[in-house]
């Protein structure tokens, strides 16, 4: 055949004994577009996609209880969504996202390119809805995902012209991935090695069906690390029951997703099924910005949804293990020009030495972030959470209770509300001991340090006059719940300030901060930093990092270098 004529790709499947089972039409001698099908190799490597928080769509347990997450896919549904959230109360959004209540949608919509969904016909399924349900593709939020899920199906399943007979890359190659070998082009900040054609050769003898892996982000990222080994043994199951040789996945995550493979990667029997593992933007030792919308909300229009103020974000974050879980660990120092320093202060001015004004900085809970912070129910005004705020929906029944007459049933074990996200807060902590400095050895990662995607590397409680006394030692006056507090220095309450919390000044992607990107460096064997225009690499939101090049780039690199390093390549017939 020669590589100029025109072809349209035509879908392969498997019959009951595993051969290539491919269907086209006779046309007229007019007709010059000549049918291609690929045949699929003995080897299959299952890419999995693990999404970020709030990446997979959720559903009520209870059947036809109906939607608890579902994301915005466009502009429609996001005014949609945006005005069906401005009348919910903190109750009602906290009954609505109960980790307990809750499970992952797999009937969710995909509508991947003509391409893909002809390379998902290796799925099972009669339609092309049921294959992409296999996949899981229609669990996770395509705006944010379909297209690199789509990226990765049709990059690694044609690496390779197949109209050129296997001679000549895919232009996609040749430009992305190849046009990029270079360390200062990738953001390489280990040693690099750059891929032959050789190498993506050899990588063209491995089938790469790409499946996607949502979760209950709301539960502990232990427990979904529990169903990620589960999937695992799933798809590679199914690929071995049609006679091919499947032992091994590549998990790709994007930011908490790499918690996730972390601690899957921890468990019996995953480190050897997992070939390696490809982070994207991921919040290794936490994210100040936990703290800030647990205590003042989120950013912009997306707080409608997702959280007005401290009340909407307590009542479902305080409740919640897997939201918990994203909070700066122990580990996690911001970064400055003097050396490393605790992420959590007060700002402001007092009288010096020398009987002037200076700048001075309270720094808070820095001893032991978990004691001092995140359980602490003392009545110091930089803590984490508020009893009050932390069970509206109970608090509503009660009322209701007492309104009807009904006497509430009480039993010995009853526990405060603060002792019930004691626990939950606990969990996360034991799961940040679980997993701190665990990698898969066969790790690459990508994190961004752009100036121009400011994130929260520091929570600072600022005041711009001047302050006489410790704000340690303040009592918390008032709280709008927005970030902007005021507190009283004296007993006689005639000294009170005002401290706003600050935007984020830190380099990185608007979420996760360089110095929680960059954590992963000494135990990933690459790590690719992404410094937007100051580097001549695009500049990218965290949600949307992998529409990024520089970032698919990053990934295809490690694909074939996972592939090319972890063994695999010695099972191939031949």
């Amino acid at each position: 055949m020669s590589g100029s004529e025109p072809t349209r790709l035509v879908g392969t499947r498997w019959d009951e004994a595993g051969n290539d089972v491919a269907q086209s039409v006779l046309t007229g001698e007019n007709m010059k577009v000549r049918a291609l099908c690929l045949t699929t190799p003995e080897v299959v490597v299952p890419l999995l996609f693990v999404p970020g928080i709030m990446g997979t769509r959720l559903k009520v347990s209870a059947r036809d209880q109906g939607p608890a997450w579902l994301p915005p896919e466009n502009t429609w549904e996001t005014l949609t969504l945006a005005l069906a959230h401005l009348g919910r109360t903190a109750a009602d959004r906290q009954r609505l996202l109960n980790p307990e209540t809750t499970e992952v949608d797999e009937d969710g919509p995909a509508f991947p390119d003509d391409t893909s969904k002809t390379l998902l016909s290796l799925a099972p399924g009669k339609t092309d809805a049921e294959r992409i349900k296999w996949r899981g593709w229609g669990q996770l939020h395509a705006d944010s995902y379909l297209g690199i899920l789509s990226l990765l199906e049709t990059s690694m399943a044609m690496i390779f012209d197949p109209a050129s007979q296997g001679t000549r890359l895919t232009s996609h190659w040749k430009e992305l991935v190849m046009g990029r070998q270079d360390a200062a082009k990738l953001g390489a900040l280990k040693p690099f090695v750059a891929i032959s054609e050789e190498h993506l050769r050899e990588a063209a003898e491995v089938l790469y069906p790409v499946h996607a892996v949502g979760y209950n982000w709301l539960q502990s990222n232990r427990v979904s690390a529990q169903r990620l080994a589960d999937e695992i043994e799933r798809i590679t199951a199914y690929y071995r029951s049609n006679g091919k040789r499947c032992e091994g996945v590549i998990l790709i995550t994007h930011s908490m997703g790499g918690l996730v493979a972390r601690a899957c990667a921890q468990l019996p029997g995953m480190a050897e099924r997992i070939l390696g593992v490809i982070h994207g933007v991921m919040p290794a030792i936490g994210a100040p910005a936990t703290y800030k919308r647990i205590r003042a909300g989120f950013e912009g229009m997306a707080q409608v949804v997702l959280g007005r103020d401290a009340a909407d974000c307590t009542a479902v974050m305080a409740n919640a293990p897997g939201p918990l879980e994203l909070l700066p660990t122990a580990q996690y120092k911001t970064w400055t020009n003097q050396g490393e320093r605790h992420w959590l202060r007060a700002s402001y001015r007092a009288i010096g030495q020398r009987g002037m004004p200076e700048e001075m900085d309270s720094f808070l809970g820095e001893e032991d972030p978990y004691a001092q912070i995140y359980l602490n129910n003392t009545s110091d005004w930089w803590k984490l959470v508020r009893e009050d705020l932390i069970d509206p929906a109970g608090r509503e029944d009660r009322e209701r209770a007492e309104r009807e007459g009904k006497v509430p049933v009480r039993t010995t074990e009853e526990t405060s509300d603060f002792d019930r996200y004691r626990k939950r807060m606990e969990v996360a902590q034991l799961f940040h001991q679980q997993i701190k400095d665990s990698y898969h050895p066969n790790t690459y990662a990508y994190y961004a340090a752009d100036p121009q995607q400011l994130a929260w590397n520091e929570i600072n409680w600022k005041c711009n006059r001047v302050v006489s006394g410790d704000p340690m030692k303040a009592r918390l006056e008032a709280d709008d719940l927005n970030g902007a507090l005021t507190l009283s220095f004296d007993q006689y309450y005639s000294h009170n300030q005002f401290f706003i919390l600050q935007s984020g000044t830190g380099p990185g992607d608007g979420t996760v901060p360089a110095e929680s990107g960059q954590a992963p460096q000494p135990h990933v064997v690459q790590l690719f930093k992404h410094e937007g225009k100051l580097k001549s690499h695009e500049s990218y939101d965290h949600q949307f990092s992998f529409n990024a090049k520089v970032a698919q780039a990053s990934t295809l690199y490690s694909i074939i270098r996972i592939v090319n390093t972890s063994g695999i390549l010695k099972i191939l017939p031949g």
